[in-house]
């Protein structure tokens, strides 16, 4: 298992993807997202995206090795993006 860091996060408002970009010690960098649903559905908030990213800063360990677990398993979907959605947590 790599040792991801979040570089940065941004919104796809129009598809209500929250992205983020990983880059690991070997400079390995890779593009995932977390639906709004997923991540507020799993910690039960109200489905808004300012409790997305509350979740999401909260429980960045949990959200990254979700992640990670679809990098190891090369799961990336027609963008290249790993993206996690509610049938994954």
């Amino acid at each position: 298992m790599s040792s991801w860091t979040v570089k940065e996060k941004w919104w796809d408002h129009s598809r209500e993807i929250l992205h983020f970009r990983l880059a690991d010690d070997d400079g390995e960098k890779v593009i995932c997202g977390i639906t709004q649903i997923a991540i507020n559905d799993y910690f039960q908030t109200e489905d808004t995206r300012e409790a997305a990213e509350d979740n999401f800063d909260d429980n960045v360990e949990l959200i990254v090795n979700l992640a990670d677990s679809l990098i190891q398993n090369n799961a990336s979907d027609d963008d290249g993006r790993y993206l996690i959605t509610s049938g994954m947590i």
